[in-house]
């Protein structure tokens, strides 16, 4: 051990964060979660990209938490060229930093076990003298204090909750995006459905749901609407990089697999966008799930843009830059786009005024519509996607 080396001081911050008086057996969360709440203010730029470590001293009458901060890039590759699943520090001589999260819960497991050990041999030790004792006071009613915690919101429970709102075949979603690692905010272009339904079916569940509107406005009476949900959801990442090549391969090869369109792939910015039929979301969907479980990845941004006209939806693809074990399952989320529209019925709409398609077009491919005729898709020169019939 003397032969291991300290980490530069110049590669990570050190701060001793006074936590008050904290109850015996307080929940490692609880302890994170203040610690949490004081890098915010303590430390600059402290976001996402940054992951910490601790231990917890006493002092005095009080507890101390001795944090260590680095950027989770930088640790990742100290960790790589060092060959080594941990770093040491100056200020904290005595303590692996770090630790893979296994190897915590090795550490953690064998002191529960040890403390369980002694407490069960100190029961069988002491039960016949404090027999009487213990009787009365399993008759006296324990009162337990718990801490009110906030309602978590997050992605699985919009399609849980919301899902029963738009089962209703008059009410339309055109329009679906899902943007952010932590706090993530969801984003939907909604028609046949008025405000006040969708915040009585959403606050009724879950109160403290952060909700945000757009104008209605009206065409033949139907309501047109986009609102937006601000998640609570703190997304629990490694250190480790996400195969993003991987990814690609088993996305591509799920577009192929339900007659999709590949529109552009984007390793730089981690970005797949693509036009899958009405008939294959399903498929694409659970696709979805099995790569996120494959692969370990989340999503950083979704959308799905759908036109019930021709019944395609264009999807944009963004993937998460680090691993996580928490995945989005859309199974069920197909409920919310309507079926295409019939031949007849599509024939009965408005004509609508045609996309110009200028002559610096770039023809990304073909495609059927729900009535049986040739989408052409192209790309123009601002990186829109835009159709015309064949």
């Amino acid at each position: 051990m003397a032969n291991e080396k300290y980490l530069d001081n110049s590669n990570y911050d050190f701060y001793s964060i006074n936590l008050g008086k904290i109850k015996p057996f307080t929940s490692s969360k609880i302890i994170e979660k203040k610690i949490y709440a004081n890098l915010e203010k303590l430390h600059p730029c402290f976001s996402d990209f940054s992951t910490f470590d601790y231990v917890i001293k006493s002092e005095g009458s009080n507890s101390v938490a001795k944090v260590v901060v680095i950027d989770t890039l930088l640790l990742v590759e100290y960790k790589n060229s060092h060959n080594t699943s941990y770093i040491k520090i100056e200020e904290l001589k005595n303590k692996k930093c770090f630790l893979p999260k296994k190897q915590k819960q090795i550490k953690k497991a064998f002191c529960i076990s040890c403390i369980c050990f002694v407490i069960l041999f100190l029961a069988f030790t002491f039960i016949n003298k404090y027999e009487k004792q213990k009787m009365a006071l399993e008759n006296i009613p324990q009162i337990v204090e718990k801490e009110e915690e906030k309602q978590v919101f997050d992605i699985v429970d919009f399609i849980e909750v919301c899902l029963p709102i738009f089962s209703d075949s008059k009410i339309k979603v055109s329009y679906f995006e899902y943007n952010g690692t932590n706090n993530p905010q969801i984003t939907l272009h909604t028609s046949g459905i008025q405000r006040e339904e969708i915040e009585n079916q959403i606050l009724s569940v879950h109160k403290d749901a952060k909700l945000g509107f757009s104008s209605t406005t009206y065409s033949d009476k139907t309501p047109h609407l986009s609102f937006t949900l601000n998640c609570d959801k703190q997304i629990i990442r490694t250190a480790s990089f996400c195969d993003i090549q991987a990814s690609f391969i088993q996305i591509r090869n799920s577009i192929f697999s339900v007659k999709g369109l590949p529109v552009s792939e984007e390793i730089e910015t981690r970005q797949y966008q693509c036009i899958i039929p009405y008939n294959g979301l399903n498929t694409f969907f659970v696709d979805l799930l099995k790569i996120q479980n494959e692969q370990k990845i989340r999503f950083e941004k979704l959308i799905f843009d759908y036109n019930q006209d021709i019944g395609n939806v264009n999807c944009i693809i963004v993937l998460d830059k680090l691993k996580c074990e928490e995945v989005i399952d859309f199974s069920n989320f197909l409920l919310v786009f309507k079926k295409p529209l019939e031949k007849q019925k599509i024939n009965e709409i408005a004509p609508k005024k045609e996309v110009e398609i200028t002559d610096d077009k770039v023809l990304v491919g073909k495609m059927p519509s729900a009535d049986g005729s040739v989408i052409l898709y192209y790309r123009t020169s601002d990186g829109k996607i835009v159709y015309e019939k064949e």
